[in-house]
């Protein structure tokens, strides 16, 4: 990514509409990535502009050693496991339960337009967060299972099990709601 290398260096110059371009270029991605992660608009909202402004006071100091949209993509995932993290122990409560608790369908369904994307955001909602973590950075946010391995700190076949544990629970959560109707 040519482009990015550019702004980047305009950015570590003190070009301060280059953080501009770079929040236009990525944060559409980056706040949906957030979104399927902590489930909560606002809150991926917060993460994102948590991450922006972590990202833009290191500028000086950063080396991204991945594309900067793979950085930004785990700066925002990072954000998000902390929230979740946070949320947990300020109720007392495993991070499971919190997870399984936060169906908030009504701020995110004006971005869930159709029943089959709802249904499956709903089963995405079911996942462990482990599970769902690796499936919105390798799906969505198009990450490898080896960016997504360093990005956790995992073996790349802990995260690829990950993955395929998921896709058969999202398969059976699927599968049980078709029945159901």
């Amino acid at each position: 990514m040519l482009e990015d290398k550019q702004i980047l260096k305009r950015l570590q110059k003190g070009d301060k509409d280059a953080l501009r371009l770079l929040y236009e270029k990525y944060a559409d991605i980056l706040v949906s990535v957030a979104v399927a992660l902590v489930r909560d608009v606002q809150a991926a909202e917060d993460c994102l502009h948590d991450a922006f402004v972590d990202f833009a006071t290191g500028v000086p100091t950063l080396r991204i050693h991945s594309n900067l949209r793979s950085y930004l993509i785990s700066c925002v995932a990072n954000r998000a496991r902390d929230l979740l993290r946070k949320r947990a122990r300020s109720a007392n409560v495993d991070l499971e339960q919190i997870e399984l608790a936060a169906k908030t369908d009504e701020p995110c369904s004006r971005l869930i337009g159709d029943e089959g994307a709802r249904q499956v955001y709903d089963a995405l909602g079911q996942l462990p967060y482990e599970q769902r973590e690796v499936f919105i950075l390798h799906v969505q946010a198009d990450m490898t299972f080896q960016q997504i391995a360093e990005q956790v700190d995992a073996s790349i076949n802990t995260v690829q099990s990950r993955y395929r544990y998921g896709i058969e629970k999202l398969r059976s959560f699927l599968n049980t709601e078709c029945e159901n109707e």
